[in-house]
């Protein structure tokens, strides 16, 4: 396809590219959608990103008949049609959405991914049906793509470990990934009031396992509850974490011992 700004094409990717965390990820959206922009653009992403060039008439952004390199000159000779990238509030139109969706697709990748070193090998349409699937999963359950960091207080091998819940955060995620009330924001209150405090076993990709609740009272800590999923007894895989963190922690497990090995 003839487009005549194509600069114009090339600073919207650099300003989407911006946004990307992996160099990687930088360079494919400068180059593999610009590609596709210029020579495999399907018909709605044409019609709604370029105008056809009327070198008779042309619009009052574009250059006129006289001012046209030699190549558009040639070009309308052979009778071929010539583009005009419109770059006016372009983050309106669904190709650019789509971009920005592959942008934080890519962003959610670990920097140790093995796919960021070939991240040439995909092409538009693979990123925008894969990048389309992971929007539909985070929808679907967001709490699994957002990473909390409270403080780690223990860690265990195989990349267990417990952390200390103390935002508003905190309690809300584990509350929807552990399908129990600990978000609900009461006990959040009683975290900051001093009353209670909360943790969470981890495992390495960060998610959680156990919630345990303990009364603080002059610095000494007692379990009230040590929970599971859904408020069940967790499971045998995370009991030795469960009773080695109580044992290296010195607490008191009776306010909750029947759901503690």
């Amino acid at each position: 396809m003839n487009v005549l700004n194509v600069p114009d094409v090339e600073r919207e990717l650099t300003r989407v590219a911006s946004h990307a965390i992996h160099p990687a990820a930088r360079a494919w959206i400068i180059s593999v959608p610009r590609n596709y922009l210029i020579s495999r653009i399907d018909q709605k992403d044409l019609l709604s990103n370029f105008r056809v060039y009327n070198w008779t008439k042309p619009g009052l952004d574009m250059p006129r008949a006289v001012d046209l390199p030699e190549w558009a000159v040639d070009a309308l000779k052979r009778g071929d049609t010539l583009h005009w990238f419109d770059p006016i509030q372009v983050r309106r139109r669904p190709f650019w959405q789509v971009l920005e969706h592959i942008v934080n697709w890519f962003n959610s990748w670990p920097a140790t991914d093995t796919r960021l070193p070939r991240l040439t090998r995909i092409n538009m349409q693979t990123a925008m049906n894969a990048s389309a699937v992971w929007i539909g999963n985070i929808s679907k359950n967001l709490w699994d793509f957002v990473k909390d960091k409270p403080p780690v207080i223990r860690a265990y091998e195989d990349g267990y470990h417990w952390v200390r819940l103390v935002t508003n955060l905190h309690f809300e995620r584990e509350s929807k990934l552990m399908n129990h009330c600990v978000g609900n924001g009461s006990y959040y209150t009683m975290y900051r009031r001093g009353d209670m405090e909360y943790f969470s076993l981890r495992d390495r990709h960060n998610n959680p396992h156990c919630t345990v609740e303990c009364s603080v009272v002059r610095n000494t800590r007692i379990v009230r509850q040590c929970k599971g999923n859904s408020n069940r007894k967790a499971a045998p895989c995370y009991q030795r974490f469960i009773r080695r963190f109580f044992n290296d922690m010195g607490w008191d497990i009776s306010g909750d011992e029947n759901n503690i090995d």
